[in-house]
């Protein structure tokens, strides 16, 4: 009885000694502060457009000296398609022409893409942003007129590397544009919306796009043989959707 007692204290005792050991030889710390910090400038570049159909890959006009440049800042218009509709038999039929795809350098390669413009939300605000077009005149040639010619897009398609749940809305199916009427919006960006990079065609691939961008031109309009049709669009970016 005396030797198990005796077995207990000392199993005890070597436990404490253990335990004041390892409290004596205790790693010691050391603590300090240091700072990091960032500082935003606004964007005063151009940016070049995003291909319409793959977001990841850059473009530029294949005949840059056929186009405006993109505006500068941080909410620009990048660049818009010009649209052309080529040669037409005369007919004295209503008929509807359709605009031929865009062509943009992707690289060292040309590749054919739906009409499209492409806007940048670089101002960090998240405010949201509103794009219209205008039609400034009705087709001319010198002193002939297209009279009651109408020019409507359809099938808007937005497209961005940014997740889509930021993306823009835009009209339904179709609008057509008024001759020296009122612009039309075209797409708009709520607040948090529309931030980066985006892209609005006309057609989901090439085949929609074929048939996106049209011309109404009336039997009854007269056309002159030879002679180039034109007129100008105006595209404005604003910086609020309201």
């Amino acid at each position: 009885m005396k030797l198990a007692k005796l077995a207990l204290i000392s199993a005890v005792s070597l436990t404490s000694v253990a335990a004041v050991g390892t409290s004596a030889f205790a790693e010691e710390k050391a603590n300090m502060k240091s700072k990091t910090d960032v500082t935003f400038i606004e964007d005063t570049s151009t940016t070049d457009p995003n291909n319409p159909e793959n977001p990841n890959e850059k473009v530029t006009p294949e005949n840059p000296d056929d186009h405006e440049k993109g505006t500068k800042g941080p909410l620009s218009i990048n660049y818009v398609s010009n649209l052309h509709f080529g040669e037409q038999v005369i007919s004295g039929n209503d008929q509807t022409y359709f605009a031929k795809l865009d062509k943009v350098k992707q690289g060292s390669k040309t590749v054919e893409v739906p009409n499209f413009v492409s806007v940048t939300d670089n101002r960090g605000t998240n405010a949201g942003w509103k794009l219209k077009v205008k039609q400034n005149a009705q087709f001319k040639s010198g002193n002939s007129e297209l009279t009651n010619a109408a020019l409507s897009l359809s099938n808007p398609v937005v497209n961005s590397v940014t997740d889509a749940q930021y993306a823009p809305t835009t009209f339904k199916n179709k609008v057509t544009l008024a001759p020296g009427g009122d612009a039309v919006e075209i797409t708009t960006a709520a607040k948090n919306k529309g931030m980066g990079d985006w892209t609005t065609a006309f057609g989901k691939g090439t085949e929609q796009g074929k048939q996106s961008v049209s011309l109404f031109v009336p039997g009854t309009t007269a056309k002159e043989k030879g002679a180039k049709y034109s007129a100008e669009l105006t595209w404005t970016l604003e910086d609020t959707p309201n």
